[in-house]
């Protein structure tokens, strides 16, 4: 039987606007369950926690940089909003794990040149236009 890869789904949280916070993380919450069909999905620790208010620096860093990025076999990197976190797990995953890492963002989204541009053999940008684009993609890239 063929073991699921663990897919590691990064994406900014604090510097969401407030407008687009719920719609992008419903997005991306349904985005998981159609991808758990095919990949075992790992969970930042925001979503682990009932109050994330109450987790610490240190606790994010454990369970997002550590258990996740160290234990995901490929990462989906969702770039519509900048984050600092968000780059720092793809450096981790590129650079320190060698895994594959797609980034994603809607095509309206302004990304750091430094994203875009990143030429390494493990990493991807893509432009999408719906989520239904950014699943098909993850099956087409990364399974």
């Amino acid at each position: 039987m063929n073991k699921m890869k663990k897919l590691y789904i990064g994406c900014a949280l604090i510097n969401l606007p407030s407008d687009k916070r719920d719609v992008l993380l419903r997005n991306i919450s349904d985005l998981k369950i159609k991808l758990a069909n095919s990949f075992e999905v790992l969970e930042f620790l925001w979503v682990k926690v009932s109050d994330p208010s109450k987790t610490t620096p240190k606790d994010v860093y454990e369970t997002d940089i550590i258990n996740c990025v160290g234990n995901a076999d490929c990462m989906l990197a969702i770039c519509d909003y900048p984050s600092l976190g968000l780059g720092y797990e793809m450096a981790t995953a590129i650079e320190k794990h060698g895994i594959p890492v797609l980034a994603v963002a809607h095509k309206d989204s302004l990304v750091s040149k430094l994203i875009i541009g990143i030429n390494h053999k493990d990493f991807e940008f893509y432009l999408y236009d719906s989520f239904d684009d950014v699943y098909n993609k993850v099956i087409n890239k990364l399974k």
